[in-house]
């Protein structure tokens, strides 16, 4: 990662948007949010573009619908309806929602609207029946003070989440309509963050303050990351889907690399006093289909010659791509190919030489040239190769605006053009909302405790620093301020989970995400009470995750986990020293540990074995 100087030179310019689910029922029906439901039935849906109100049409959404791809949806007996179908106008805007949303934007410093209107934002992935997503601006022009100075929140907003992707096959996309409808909050950032480091940080702090209203949902899928970077020089690039914000520094790293990259090849075609391409497209079948490589030997090919372009395909654009990888991510995107082959790579490694050096002379190719080859049916096969000529073409132009889609190794891949304007009308099923300065002054009475407030709180608990800052970021924040009203040490309740709970899962692959927080609570209780010890912890919470439902108090009666008092104890351990023949002392503690299942502490079950020993 380069230091900030750098970026600084680079031009580099950050944005992130942020979205997170809110805990209430969904936005416009009184469906459960809760996605615990079987699916019960299904519909088939085609996307189709349509213009806009101005007369024009999305490029986004043309892409798309010219797929003619299928979309399959599945229904749920508690958590859809036909609202979520589109076969009925929405209701009125969830109540706790609507307050969530408010609550935030006075939190962010925002302007709040008089009255909150909702509109239409065109959706072209299928992910919502009516295609589009509604959603209301709730605050603008807002602020976040971070340890770099200021950042500008340009809107806050209350939207409904998409539909889930369930799977894909033959051409459809499956989706769920449980997740549709379920409320967000949205917040975008103004593009004032100036290095990788500093896009972490912003996340991350405004992924606390929403944890700290105790009105969000926690646990996978419920939070999704978009991060915006330019250069200058460069282009507005969208990445979606940054879920870890581990990996946010080195998405814009990488995406800041990829445009600096851009900028210098655009430098280079002009130097080199290239042209834009114009290649005439082959049938090379006949000099392919009969080879023995798995990729060509039976199937139709095309080819085009780039003149002039020998070698740039192999240019690096970041840590994690070269340009001829750029190009086929564009072309497998667009049109639907696996993959495309050209000159730069290892040519010998797919086993045509020979027929190469046949198909370089039909094209005319000289040293120079490169040639794209791809192995598809006749017309996928000519849109890909169109495709590449596109891409191409655009490398004159420098960086084009796009939105990419984040991976796992810190890079991103073309997806789909940007958005155009056209893409929000107003919303016409749904009344304006005022907002009155009354509902505002009670909404000022509920805001939280700063993160600063709230660490030194905890720290007064006995946390160390470390400690806090964990379990300020953690999922389970809420229901750990909830366990402090008991009389149980805050080291004892923070250990449960950032420790316990992460262990029962990386251990023994146990799901503790649907355990619900009064599960802990009723740990926590009975420990108060005395009824059980700490090392009864982890075999109760593995029984919450597997008796969902089920209460503390039940299944400390079927599992036999009561406390029991050190005589109780020590009878038993001398029962089980009796019987075994080997003698170590490390060897029986375990066995008596084991057999106590958590009744009494583990340290006085060592204790206890050595006396008797």
């Amino acid at each position: 990662m380069q230091c900030s100087e750098y970026y600084k030179k680079l031009g580099l310019k950050c944005g992130i948007e942020i979205h997170r689910q809110l805990d209430t029922g969904k936005l416009f029906c009184r469906c459960s949010s809760a996605m615990q439901d079987e699916p019960t039935g299904e519909v088939m849906r085609r996307l189709r573009a349509t213009a806009g109100e101005l007369g024009k049409l999305d490029p986004a959404a043309l892409h798309e619908a010219l797929k003619a791809k299928e979309f399959i949806y599945n229904s749920y007996p508690n958590e859809s309806c036909l609202v979520e179908l589109d076969e009925e106008p929405p209701g009125e805007p969830d109540k706790n929602a609507f307050e969530a949303s408010l609550l935030v934007s006075v939190m962010l410093n925002a302007v709040v609207p008089d009255e909150v209107h909702f509109m239409r934002k065109n959706v072209i992935d299928g992910s919502n029946t009516g295609g589009f997503q509604r959603t209301g601006i709730v605050g603008i022009d807002g602020h976040l003070d971070v340890s770099f100075g200021r950042v500008g929140i340009t809107n806050i907003s209350l939207e409904e989440d998409s539909a889930q992707i369930l799977g894909k096959e033959d051409g459809r996309t499956i989706f769920g309509l449980n997740r549709l409808g379920i409320p967000l909050v949205e917040i975008g950032t103004s593009p004032d963050i100036k290095t990788p480091k500093q896009a972490r940080e912003v996340a991350e702090k405004i992924g606390t303050m929403l944890k700290s209203t105790g009105r969000v949902k926690r646990g996978l899928g419920t939070i999704r990351q978009d991060v915006n970077v330019s250069i200058k020089g460069g282009a507005r690039i969208e990445i979606k889907g940054a879920q870890d914000l581990k990996t946010i520094p080195e998405l814009v790293a990488s995406e800041a690399e990829r445009q600096k990259s851009l900028v210098a090849l655009k430098k280079e075609v002009k130097k080199k006093d290239l042209k834009k391409q114009q290649p005439k497209i082959i049938n090379a079948t006949n000099i392919l289909t009969k080879t023995e490589s798995r990729i060509f030997a039976g199937k139709e090919a095309f080819a085009i010659k780039l003149s002039g372009f020998s070698g740039m395909f192999k240019t690096p654009l970041n840590t994690h791509r070269a340009l001829g990888r750029e190009i086929s991510n564009y072309a497998c995107a667009k049109a639907g190919v696996k993959g495309i082959v050209h000159s730069d790579e290892d040519i010998p490694k797919y086993g045509i030489e020979k027929e190469f050096s046949v198909l370089k002379k039909k094209l005319g190719a000289k040293k120079a040239d490169i040639i794209v080859i791809v192995a598809a049916p006749e017309k996928t096969a000519k849109t890909a190769l169109n495709t590449v000529v596109e891409r191409v073409n655009m490398i004159f132009k420098g960086v084009p605006e796009e939105t990419r889609r984040a991976l796992q190794s810190g890079d991103a891949e073309y997806m789909r053009p940007l958005p155009g304007a056209a893409r929000m009308y107003p919303e016409t099923d749904l009344l304006p909302i005022p907002v009155t300065k009354e509902m505002l002054s009670e909404i000022k009475k509920k805001i939280p405790e700063s993160y600063e407030d709230k660490a030194a709180r905890f720290i007064k608990l006995g946390l160390n620093n470390e400690l806090t800052g964990q379990i300020i970021n953690s999922e389970y924040l809420p229901v750990f301020e909830q366990a402090l009203s008991l009389k149980v040490p805050a080291k004892d309740i923070a250990n449960v989970f950032l420790n316990t709970v992460p262990d029962l899962k990386a251990r023994d692959g146990i799901d503790t995400g649907s355990i619900h927080s009064d599960r802990f609570l009723e740990l926590f209780s009975l420990f108060e009470k005395k009824k059980i010890g700490k090392d009864a912890f982890p075999i109760l919470i593995a029984s919450f995750a597997k008796n969902p439902g089920k209460t503390a108090e039940f299944l400390l009666k079927k599992a036999c986990l009561s406390k029991m008092s050190e005589t109780e104890a020590r009878k038993i351990i001398q029962e089980i020293i009796a019987k075994e023949k080997n003698k170590n002392p490390g060897y029986l503690t375990g066995k008596c540990i084991q057999a106590l299942k958590g009744r009494i502490e583990n340290g006085v079950v060592a204790r206890i074995v050595r006396e008797e020993t």
